[in-house]
């Protein structure tokens, strides 16, 4: 099996071609300045790349620089992990160098397999590097997927085709089962190739766009903790308690895994993901949370609080060993644009149709501006246009892709916004009289860096609100925007009040100016997001 890799040149100049010459070259290495090691160690893997070397010096040099590789890919990937989409030009390039280094260091297990697979077989099977080499390019490529899941981006066809073609690799070579030492946990464990395949096969399934930060970290680090308890099968498993339609891929094709009808014929390149051993063990966790164990206990971590940790595994047994239900209320296909706006004073403003002003300073409004109101929902003037730039309060013009009962799915090719889950929006179909407000549920940033989001529609119709604290220290505080929502009955939901994150304290009383200056005591959270808090509140005063 040839791999497509980078072409053996002459003109190559690696400032090492041997394991002992690479040591003494990571001696002059300043980690500490992770930037330049990253460009150098870039540099040096793409010139061996194209050097002629034999294999196995190549494995020596290739482990050697495992460690290292491993630290700047960290620290560098702190630089766009975690933060709000599409990347900033910045944070884009980073993330670029550091997928490239991955396919560098990918490349250069490649050569080692190619290399290898040409020699005789039980010279390779008893030196083990063929399985060594196999899992660290399955290795590199997943922790390339990953980089791209961090940061809510379309994994290529590519990327998929090739992390499928090494796994093939490996069940012909029959290395799938057999253990090495673990690219990262050297000391605690042992991997294989199956592992290691197997893991960004069901972070892929875990519906990473739909995932935080946080909670993709965690089911990462599961994954590498316990992920060995999901198996790949020729065959359709038969679970004790699994999904109808299991999860499945095609090695021979360019995408993750998806649920399949079992009874439908099959080619000779699926695969099926075994996870009744996976669904135990997560189901034998949620178990003995609920009675009370210490996540730590249960090998989840020291630093998980049990709620996210129940939270988390209760939505990984459903992504991972449960059939999908259908969708309700259902989504269709729609057309057309939409208004988006975020940021309080931004919806605020294109809420109401006015610019934010402290009450008591509110303009009379003019025959025109009365119009404008009764007909669009809003003032539109030049005064307020300019208002608008000056402060920064960009409306966003989106398209619509689907839509249903409790929300919509966009997409924008282009504008100034990045969003991150659970963020708070403003958005008004071009066919509708009022802004409706959303949270974003979901992220996908595609390769030309347009972006699609899923947002959950939030019931009732909002109006613009000031609140500002109450008390004897805060006589003087000025008021700042909010939003209200209207009561929906027929879904039960009450009236409510939009407010910047911060401002809920259990029956904590604030000022609240509509038409007239009120006292409203908050109760309860009906909804948190990254930027906002939905309450419900009882009028004091």
């Amino acid at each position: 099996m040839n791999f497509d890799l980078p072409i053996i040149s002459t003109d190559a100049n690696p400032e090492f071609r041997s394991a002992a010459a690479c040591a003494e070259w990571l001696q002059t290495l300043p980690l500490i300045n992770v930037g330049p090691s990253h460009g150098r160690l870039l540099g040096e893997l793409e010139e061996l790349n194209c050097c002629e070397l034999a294999v196995s010096e190549r494995l020596k040099i290739l482990e050697l620089l495992r460690e290292p590789v491993l630290f700047v890919q960290a620290e560098q990937a702190k630089k766009f992990s975690n933060r709000a989409v599409p990347l900033a030009k910045p944070e884009r390039e980073i993330l670029m160098n550091v997928v490239a280094l991955w396919r560098a260091f990918s490349y250069g297990y490649q050569h080692c397999l190619q290399s290898l697979a040409t020699l005789p077989t039980g010279l390779v099977a008893a030196s083990g590097q063929l399985a060594l080499a196999c899992q660290r390019a399955l290795w590199c490529t997943s922790q390339q997927i990953a980089e791209h899941f961090r940061c809510y981006q379309d994994v290529t066809a590519d990327d998929w085709k090739l992390l499928h073609r090494l796994y093939a690799f490996a069940e012909e070579h029959k290395l799938a089962d057999q253990q090495v030492e673990h690219p990262v946990h050297r000391d605690q464990w042992k991997t294989t190739c199956m592992e290691t395949y197997v893991q960004p096969l069901l972070l892929q399934a875990a519906n990473p766009s739909e995932q935080t930060s946080r909670q993709l970290g965690l089911a990462a680090r599961w994954l590498d903790r316990w992920g060995n308890n999901a198996r790949i099968r020729r065959t359709v498993p038969m679970p004790e308690k699994g999904p109808a339609h299991p999860l499945a891929v095609d090695l021979a094709g360019g995408s993750g895994p998806r649920r399949v009808d079992a009874a439908e014929s099959t080619a000779d390149s699926r695969r099926y993901l075994d996870v009744d051993e996976l669904s135990k063990s997560i189901r034998s966790r949620l178990s003995l949370l609920k009675k009370g164990d210490a996540p730590a206990n249960l090998n989840l971590g020291d630093d998980v609080p049990a709620q996210l940790a129940e939270h988390l595994l209760t939505a990984l047994h459903r992504q991972w060993c449960e059939d999908k239900p259908e969708r309700f209320p259902a989504r269709k296909s729609a057309s057309g644009t939409a208004e988006l706006a975020t940021g309080m004073r931004a919806m605020h403003f294109y809420v109401t149709g006015l610019p934010f002003r402290q009450p008591g300073e509110a303009r009379e409004l003019t025959k025109a501006q009365r119009e404008e109101i009764a007909t669009f929902g809003r003032i539109s003037t030049h005064a307020d246009d300019a208002y608008a730039v000056q402060n920064g309060l960009v409306l966003e013009q989106w398209h619509i892709r689907d839509e249903s009962l409790a929300g919509l799915r966009l997409e924008c090719k282009s504008g100034p916004g990045r969003f991150v889950h659970t963020q708070l929006v403003a958005v008004r179909p071009a066919d509708a009289r009022h802004f409706l407000l959303g949270m974003v549920r979901w992220l996908v940033v595609d390769e030309n860096y347009g972006l699609k989001i899923g947002l959950r529609t939030l019931p009732g119709i909002p109006q613009g609100i000031a609140i500002r604290a109450t008390g004897l220290n805060a006589m003087a505080d000025k008021y700042v925007p909010a939003l209200m929502v209207s009561a929906v009955p027929a879904l039960r939901s009450p009236e409510s009040l939009v407010l910047p994150v911060g401002w809920f304290r259990p029956k904590r009383v604030i000022e609240v100016y509509t038409d007239k200056p009120r006292q409203m005591q908050l109760n309860t959270v009906i909804d948190r997001g990254a930027d906002f808090e939905r309450i419900a509140y009882t009028v004091v005063a």
